[in-house]
């Protein structure tokens, strides 16, 4: 036997927001074309005066409220944070376990006397030894 088929049963695209509370997606149905319902910004179409245009482009957002300026300030942050460890176990300062992961882009950018006075000490360092 074959299943009962249905020749005019409509398919439809299902919302793709989660809600944050629950964690479970809406149940609404998503609008044409789009993959949210009018609830979760389907209709939106951004900004439509001249001021608005304008001021969304000096906003710079990245993501949400996220700008790039606020993801270089944090990326320079762990920077200094990586530079100020790795100086601290190259003194002998700090022992123990370092921090997981990769070393982050920006370590040059972070306090460069504090790297130029790191390497003139361990070069006085290996002449002394050697």
């Amino acid at each position: 036997m074959t299943p009962i088929e249905q020749p005019h049963a409509m398919h439809y695209v299902r919302c793709a927001a989660v809600f944050k509370a629950t964690g479970q997606r809406c149940a609404a149905i998503a609008l044409l074309g789009k993959h949210t319902c009018a609830r979760h910004g389907a209709l939106s179409t951004g900004p439509k005066t001249p001021e608005g245009r304008q001021r969304c482009a000096e906003a710079r957002t990245v993501h949400g409220r996220e700008t790039t300026t606020m993801r270089m300030e944090r990326s320079l942050a762990s920077a200094r944070l990586a530079v100020l460890e790795s100086v601290g176990f190259g003194l002998g300062l700090m022992t123990g376990t370092r921090t997981r992961g990769r070393k982050p882009d920006r370590m040059g950018d972070a306090y460069p006397e504090l790297q130029a006075l790191y390497q003139k000490l361990v070069i006085e360092r290996a002449k002394h030894s050697a």
